[in-house]
């Protein structure tokens, strides 16, 4: 399957919705903001990426993001903050704050809805930026 990430960054974090290839919203997604594909401080750069389950020692069974270039170990995890990932998307519900930052609000929720739909397949991620 292939799925599709509409994100906009601003100087704080990322925000983004993502839908299915049915032009479905599954979820909104959380990240750092666009710092250039630095190593854990930016978000995800626009492209299309392998998306590829994994057991993450830190978070179990997630989905990987291969091949952006000059990243390794991108995940697709729940979080809450930008506190909460070191370049990683992380599924919310919602926008909000939480403890006086912007977040990504029900992370946990949205993780369990997009993991159904992925159903432990390989599949297509593009990416976005606006």
């Amino acid at each position: 399957m292939e799925f599709k990430l509409i994100t906009f960054s601003t100087n704080l974090c990322t925000m983004g919705k993502l839908y299915s290839e049915d032009n479905e919203l599954i979820c909104s997604t959380f990240e750092l903001p666009d710092r250039k594909n630095a190593v854990n401080v930016s978000c995800i750069p626009a492209g299309s990426y392998p998306l590829k389950m994994i057991v993450s020692p830190k978070y179990g069974p997630v989905y990987k993001v291969h091949h952006v270039p000059g990243r390794t170990n991108i995940l697709i995890h729940t979080g809450n903050t930008t506190d909460d990932t070191m370049g990683c998307i992380m599924p919310c519900s919602s926008y909000g704050r939480l403890n006086g930052k912007i977040a990504g609000l029900s992370s946990r929720n949205a993780y369990i809805k997009l993991m159904a739909v992925l159903e432990g397949g390989t599949h297509t991620l593009t990416i976005e930026r606006y």
